[in-house]
């Protein structure tokens, strides 16, 4: 029995593999799927987390057990990175920590005893079972964090173009409100102006401007979108005018765009220096001085052939 229980981790791996592609391939209708999540961006959330769809009915059996965990700060900390990756309502925090320990258990499997012990005949070391198991149980957390960066990066991207429009619609007679809706129906789908629907619809049902442009920075966690917020939340305070504080900001972020691809292009430079170093100046030294130390030590019958 203990003999073929090699064939038995590979036919599980097998398994869960095969599983996990029809699962992913399989037709779902992300609208009905996102129309339980509370915040914006359900949709585009469901398309990027198709893994953690396709893998759902395997870590939902870990849940009952991580369930009693009470680590208060930890499912708040995530909860909030839900929230600004838009993915708030198609994952609890239950089934996050579920996804680390199924993450955890597939790492370990996977390399330590199927490639490990299956494939190459060895035997790992007690302390590289724990760093499989402690990669597996961050994998999550980097793919939360790529969720989260990337959607951050869309609402960078899109900022000044809609603070202009919304600088347009302003400076032409409307209000704020009225300018936020204009923006929405005008502007391109995205989570910038899923976030914008949001908070006018969250202005709608009766929260205040100030209440809900706070939301609105606490949501996506931006310095940008703080700022913004802040602003508006001033000029409200003091009764001045919205038009002449949204143009001086949109001057603003295009600014710090600008400079931010300044060091980047600064920066590009210094990562070049460890490829040219390690790669490239040792190919070139070879060529260079390949046949001048080939001449010194053979003499002129090997070059000359």
């Amino acid at each position: 029995m203990f003999g073929q229980a090699p064939y038995f981790f590979i036919a599980l791996c097998f398994g869960a593999a095969i599983f996990g592609i029809f699962r992913a391939l399989t037709p779902r209708d992300l609208e009905a799927e996102a129309a339980a999540g509370r915040l914006p961006g359900g949709v585009e959330s469901a398309k990027e987390a198709v893994l953690a769809h396709a893998l759902r009915p395997l870590y939902t059996i870990f849940v009952p057990l991580v369930r009693p965990l009470v680590l208060a700060g930890y499912r708040e900390r995530i909860n909030r990175r839900f929230v600004s990756a838009g993915m708030s309502g198609l994952m609890s925090t239950d089934e996050f920590i579920a996804y680390k320990v199924a993450m955890a258990f597939f790492f370990e499997t996977l390399f330590a005893i199927v490639l490990g012990w299956v494939i190459i005949g060895v035997f790992l070391p007690i302390p590289l079972h724990l760093l499989l198991i402690g990669l597996g149980s961050m994998f999550p957390d980097f793919w939360l964090s790529g969720l989260v960066s990337a959607r951050q990066a869309a609402i960078r991207r899109n900022l000044p173009y809609v603070m202009d429009l919304l600088t347009l619609s302003v400076e032409a007679g409307l209000d704020f409100i009225a300018g936020v809706g204009k923006v929405c129906e005008k502007a391109k789908s995205g989570p910038l102006v899923d976030e914008l629907s949001f908070t006018l619809r969250e202005i709608q049902v009766g929260a205040s401007r100030q209440q809900a442009l706070r939301n609105l920075a606490t949501r996506v966690d931006m310095p940008e979108l703080r700022s913004f917020a802040a602003l508006l939340i001033q000029a409200d305070i003091l009764g001045a005018s919205i038009g002449p504080v949204l143009r001086a900001q949109s001057d603003l972020i295009r600014t710090q765009r600008f400079q931010a691809a300044e060091r980047a292009g600064a920066y590009a430079a210094t990562k070049l220096l460890f490829p040219l170093i390690l790669f490239i100046m040792p190919a070139v030294f070879i060529v260079i001085f390949g046949p001048i130390v080939l001449n010194f030590v053979y003499g002129d019958a090997v070059i000359g052939g």
